[in-house]
């Protein structure tokens, strides 16, 4: 159910239970006054649970936001950039060794291309983080 379901029928239930609580003690009968004490407590635990529903969802709508705003702020801020751009360097810098040594030109010109672009991206990093001071 959701937050407003939750909450709408717990406050019918306390309204019902409330009534039958009352109905209850006017005609002396308390089971029917014991009814309405178990469903009136029912309908306010259903309240309660319709309260907690929507506090989940503000709290998880609320950290959403948090997690993109600082995903946002790293994106801009040129990190993200910089440390792809030292993981390719670094790839790139094995490929070329092991191309060299298994007389792989092909894999020695890819770590090459790919430390080049790790380069331009500690560059782009650089530029980010230099722009956002």
């Amino acid at each position: 159910m959701s937050s407003t379901t939750d909450k709408i029928k717990g406050a019918a239930n306390q309204v019902a239970g409330n009534v039958k609580q009352t109905v209850g003690k006017a005609v002396g009968s308390e089971r029917l006054e014991a009814d309405g004490f178990a469903q009136e407590a029912k309908g306010s635990a259903q309240s309660t649970m319709g309260d907690i529903k929507s506090a989940a969802s503000n709290a998880a709508d609320k950290a959403a936001s948090l997690a993109q705003n600082a995903k946002s702020k790293l994106s801009n801020s040129g990190i993200t950039d910089t440390v792809s751009g030292y993981a390719n360097d670094a790839i790139g810098t094995a490929k070329q060794a092991i191309g060299r040594a298994t007389g792989s030109a092909e894999l020695e010109a890819d770590g090459l291309a790919q430390e080049v672009k790790g380069e331009a991206q500690k560059v782009a990093g650089s530029v980010k983080r230099a722009a956002s001071e």
